[in-house]
């Protein structure tokens, strides 16, 4: 059995995937609540681990795992079946690295790799067909729905005290926590719409992507119909996903 952890701003997920690659268990750890350890862990012989929460949490996580085989993971340079086009190859986020390894395992196209989190990254891998290498070229970072709107609240009074409330989509609101709230999603559907005609220019072909992270749904229903996006695929767990495979190859 691999446990899988994802510890992102803040929540941890993981999962418990069998040895034919089937969840046995998942669960999410809010960052503020982690110690109590999950029953289904101790049943595990390998842990891969995701983090970006800081060296606290890293530091909760080691006590919570004991003597289970622990792989922290970091980004290569190549690896996977990937080519690491950053400068700083390690300096990639390992949820990030994770994801693009998760969506690597489901196509083998030209695909952005989507995660709407805390933050929304939206990360490009190109395949060359002829040499099978793919290729991680870039990607940008921006804030997250929740983050979009709290960001409001530094300098603007008014708004402040309209996000008391949840606001619902709208094409065009009428009120301002809902303005806040579409401004927010339509802002990251434009991020990843951009990135995808950016990507269709460069290869000359369709674009397929890869969604996953809290807000995936959301953002899905704001990208369905883009003309630069030939597929949507939602895959919740594409970081877990990844670790696994990054499981399978430990040694």
């Amino acid at each position: 059995m691999i446990l899988t952890i994802d510890s992102g701003n803040t929540r941890t997920k993981w999962a418990v995937f069998d040895p034919h690659n089937a969840v046995a268990a998942r669960g999410v750890i809010n960052n503020r609540d982690l110690g109590a350890v999950p029953s289904e862990w101790t049943e595990c012989a390998l842990a891969v681990i995701s983090n970006v929460a800081g060296a606290a949490v890293a530091e909760q996580l080691r006590g919570m795992l004991g003597t289970i085989r622990q792989h922290w993971l970091t980004a290569d340079a190549e690896a996977y079946g990937i080519v690491n086009a950053y400068d700083k190859p390690a300096r990639l986020g390992p949820d990030r690295w994770a994801a693009m390894v998760g969506a690597r395992g489901y196509t083998k196209q030209h695909c952005l790799v989507v995660n709407a989190g805390t933050a929304l990254t939206v990360d490009a891998l190109l395949q060359d067909d002829a040499s099978g290498v793919c290729r991680f070229a870039g990607g940008i970072i921006v804030p997250g729905l929740h983050a979009m709107q709290q960001a409001l609240l530094c300098s603007t009074h008014d708004v402040k005290l309209a996000l008391e409330t949840s606001g619902q989509f709208s094409v065009l609101p009428t009120n301002t926590v809902d303005a806040v709230y579409s401004g927010a999603l339509m802002a990251m559907a434009g991020a990843v719409e951009h990135m995808s005609r950016c990507l269709q220019r460069m290869t000359d072909s369709s674009v397929h992507c890869m969604l996953s992270g809290g807000d995936a749904s959301l953002l899905m229903e704001q990208l369905k119909g883009s003309a630069s996006i030939s597929d949507i695929v939602l895959v919740e767990d594409l970081v877990l996903r990844g670790l696994l495979l990054i499981g399978r190859e430990v040694r």
